[in-house]
């Protein structure tokens, strides 16, 4: 078997941060969100915020959110797959069952983050669907989800 373009543990720095950058992301998103539903229609605080979601979905969400899946599909291939001959269902029977819910959960913010996306679109075509509460709230989701992610991760629970 070649050697990897990079090792595991560069891989796995560079997915950590990646993820840090993505959930960062995440979280501030939602909180422009709130001023902007709490904001005068049109009004300077509306268009500003607006620009700087935009910005920060450019700069920061989708770079990140590539990076994150790239890397971590690396790593779950460099984690399970020690032999390249062996069959993929068998292969994929391997995994163990703290990597298939941390999986789940990374799909389901994958899924918040399309959802932000898409209300980003809305709330600058000028619909207001949620109030400040909900965007504040909704803000959390994702700090809750990086906590079940990480420990899953860090101590590989027998489930």
């Amino acid at each position: 078997m070649q050697p990897h373009l990079i090792s595991y543990d560069l891989a796995r720095g560079l997915h950590i941060i990646a993820v840090m950058a993505w959930v960062a992301g995440l979280l501030i998103l939602p909180r422009y969100y709130a001023h902007i539903s709490g904001s005068q229609r049109g009004g300077e605080l509306e268009q500003t915020l607006l620009a700087a979601s935009k910005k920060l979905t450019a700069i920061i969400l989708t770079p990140s959110i590539i990076l994150a899946w790239a890397l971590g599909i690396f790593l779950f291939a460099t984690y399970l797959v020690s032999d390249w001959e062996r069959p993929l269902p068998e292969i994929a029977a391997a995994a163990p069952h703290w990597l298939l819910v941390k999986l789940i959960f990374v799909l389901g913010l994958s899924g918040y983050h399309g959802f932000l996306l898409a209300e980003g679109r809305r709330l600058a075509a000028g619909e207001r669907r949620h109030s400040g509460r909900f965007w504040r709230i909704m803000g959390e989701v994702p700090f809750l989800v990086a906590i079940v992610v990480v420990l899953l991760a860090t101590t590989k629970p027998d489930l």
